[in-house]
């Protein structure tokens, strides 16, 4: 199977293993995750293996350090029925991974997976309008001058 579909009557296949384009910044210590395509993470199968891929990029990039994750939700859907599932997956990122994960852009199905995720793990949630406005808040953190759990913005 080549992925194409057979027919122009027959829809496009689902992803199976997502197409996810992992990047790490060394110096700043962020590792980005945007999807190339559209990323339809319906089944456990799909969600274990988006944060498997993930988790082995860190490992690989990171080298075990703890480093904030940027997340890019455009081309992301989660199914939220198995919103409780993602969360679970969500959780073992946080406690192995990252020292906070902040998200930007995406649909509304999407931006709603992340806050029911958050009330889930009893976190703080916020998507950010853009990609400039997560590296803020980023920033923000590392400097001190933001407190997720305070819910303050970015000072300028």
């Amino acid at each position: 199977m080549t992925g194409a579909p057979e027919s122009a009557n027959e829809p496009a296949p689902r992803i199976v293993r997502p197409a996810v384009q992992w990047s790490f910044d060394a110096k700043e210590k962020i590792i980005f995750a945007s999807h190339v395509a559209p990323v339809a993470l319906t089944t456990r199968d799909d969600i274990t293996a988006y944060f498997d891929d993930g988790v082995r990029f860190w490992r690989a990039e990171a080298q075990g350090e703890k480093v904030y994750i940027v997340v890019d939700y455009r081309n992301l859907t989660t199914n939220l029925d198995e919103i409780e599932f993602y969360a679970n997956r969500v959780k073992r990122v946080v406690d192995e991974c990252a020292i906070t994960i902040v998200r930007h852009s995406g649909s509304m199905v999407q931006r709603v997976a992340g806050r029911l995720t958050a009330m889930r793990l009893h976190a703080p949630s916020k998507e950010y309008a853009s990609r400039d406005q997560a590296l803020a808040v980023v920033r923000g953190l590392r400097a001190g001058t933001i407190d997720l759990q305070a819910g303050s913005s970015p000072r300028r």
